[in-house]
């Protein structure tokens, strides 16, 4: 049982653009609003009769989470919860529901409660990103006739008419505010920073209603009501600190929905369907990336888990949220590549998420899947250089080396796959293998200074040949000057010529290798060790 929790979490209008003072108060405009004993004209129902009419009809939208920011605390909360994502309306008897996309975008389960208190599951029947549309269905098994709102007509719509927004700002559920139309803008072009992602992102809206009606965060979704009771839009978005600039989605669009689908028997509907699977994949997709994002600014903290001396609870807890997200990610790629078995990227993400999380059993796995399903070498190659470098990195060399010849056979022009070839086997100390590949990638390219380095280091470190190694190191500094890369960054020319002079107690060429190694910055630890080992060896010579 997910536990109830009075809490809200804003999704509004594409984020509003407005909002959350640091005293925790909220002013879109500081004028009061409205009188609610708006007098009838032209047989215009008041706000009272609005509400009290429509409210069976009006719902709020929730959702389940386990990680959340409550900003009561201003921290993130890791208890098991629903939260108020925005509003909508019941359009049927059925109980399909109008709402925002952004109200139900990203969410693994979406739960709609009625105004008599009872909560229902809810599923995504259709979806229209351009215009932040949504269609809810209430899941109900004992088929409850449910009460309805009246669409009204968008066109119909003028400039100067009263209007009322009902929806649950804040988390305060049927919440009614009221005002006129402002204007009726088309082709309505806005820029919002997406939540997920914290990219800038332009929508275009077919056709808007400005409104002077209040709306705060989670206002978005709920129905924008006209004089006669009739829902001719839903609130969407608003200019926080710009005045009383808000604004709502024509309910035309969702009229011309309505039109060329029957929803009443969608399972015949050949259109409808592929419009369904695409909406499915997508929001599959979207669930499957977040997780994965969660899990990758977290990963450290489980990556410490078994080096740690001490037990830090915080680094349990991470660590188990991080179990999570790894599993949430996992599911929603597999249920997307359930969808669309042939879109390479999905496997190509979750491959990324297994080789980031060391995973490679469950990474090998996944390459043979998509070798079966894929005859195309470029795009296997893809995948074999994340495996091999993954290998690299964990040391497993022998692995690592497999999957980088499988790549040389099928990229002949790939240098970079030869020098890592070239590396592994020197690191399983096959050091004629190792320097026959990096001799042969130098006839290839005869600027690729890092297998002039690394046949330095052969011969330094393996064969004692401090001749030979001078040759390819003084090669690969020559090099280096004639590209113009003065400060090319690899510290272990610099560390192996250094070391070289002070074996041939040549202090002199030792101190000017020394002080260009100082001009480098150092990146790791390890390089740091080096330039202290040079700089001691010096020493030592004194």
């Amino acid at each position: 049982m997910v536990k109830l929790a009075k809490k809200f979490h804003i999704r509004f209008s594409i984020f509003l653009f407005s909002i959350f003072l640091i005293s925790g108060f909220l002013t879109a405009q500081d004028k009061e609003i409205p009188s609610l004993e708006t007098e009838k004209k032209n047989g215009d129902l008041t706000a009272e009769e609005i509400i009290e009419q429509n409210k069976p009809a009006l719902v709020s939208i929730w959702y389940h989470t386990n990680d959340y920011f409550s900003y009561s605390t201003y921290s993130y909360s890791y208890k098991d919860t629903i939260l108020l994502s925005g509003s909508g309306f019941i359009f049927s008897k059925e109980g399909l529901v109008g709402t925002n996309n952004h109200v139900i975008s990203g969410f693994d389960s979406i739960f709609i409660k009625t105004s008599d208190g009872t909560f229902y599951n809810a599923e995504i029947v259709y979806v229209e990103e351009k215009n932040d549309l949504a269609i809810l269905k209430i899941i109900d098994s004992t088929k409850k006739t449910f009460p309805f709102v009246k669409l009204g007509n968008s066109n119909d719509v003028k400039v100067g008419q009263g209007i009322f927004a009902i929806g649950s700002p804040l988390g305060f559920e049927y919440t009614i505010s009221e005002g006129i139309v402002a204007a009726l803008r088309e082709n309505e072009k806005v820029s919002f920073t997406d939540p997920d992602t914290y990219t800038l992102v332009e929508k275009t809206f077919d056709k808007v209603i400005q409104i002077t009606a209040a709306i705060s965060p989670g206002n978005s979704g709920g129905a924008l009501f006209s004089g006669k009771g009739e829902v001719i839009g839903i609130t969407t978005y608003s200019y926080g600190f710009y005045g009383n600039l808000n604004f709502a989605i024509a309910i035309n669009n969702l009229n011309n929905i309505l039109k060329n689908i029957n929803f009443t028997d969608l399972d015949s509907n050949e259109d409808y369907q592929k419009k369904r699977l695409q909406n499915l994949f997508s929001t599959n997709l979207k669930l499957a990336e977040n997780h994965k994002s969660k899990l990758y600014s977290t990963w450290f903290y489980s990556k410490q888990i078994d080096t740690m001396k001490k037990i830090d609870t915080f680094y349990v807890k991470q660590d188990s949220l991080n179990k999570i997200y790894l599993n949430k990610a996992e599911y929603y790629f597999d249920l997307c590549m359930d969808l669309r078995p042939d879109t390479f990227y999905v496997y190509q993400n979750l491959m990324e998420l297994y080789v980031y999380t060391e995973n490679f059993i469950k990474a090998e796995d996944l390459y043979k899947k998509i070798k079966e399903r894929f005859d195309s070498d470029s795009l296997l190659n893809t995948l074999s250089s994340s495996l091999a470098e993954a290998y690299s990195t964990s040391k497993d060399y022998k692995k690592a080396l497999t999957f980088y010849e499988k790549m040389s056979k099928v990229d002949t022009a790939d240098n970079f796959i030869r020098y890592q070839i070239g590396y592994l086997n020197e690191m399983m100390k096959n050091y004629k293998k190792a320097i026959t590949y990096y001799n042969n990638l130098i006839k290839r390219d005869s600027n690729y200074i890092n297998a002039y380095i690394r046949l330095g280091d052969i011969y330094y470190r393996q064969y004692k040949n401090f001749d030979k190694a001078k040759k390819y190191l003084f090669e690969a500094l020559f090099r280096n000057e004639m590209l113009n890369d003065y400060g090319y960054g690899n510290i272990d020319l610099y560390y192996l010529l250094g070391m070289i002079a002070v074996k041939e107690n040549r202090m002199t060429d030792a101190m000017l290798v020394y002080i260009d190694m100082k001009k480098l910055y150092l990146y790791t630890k390890e390089d740091k060790l080096k330039r202290i080992e040079l700089l001691k060896a010096i020493r030592k010579m004194e």
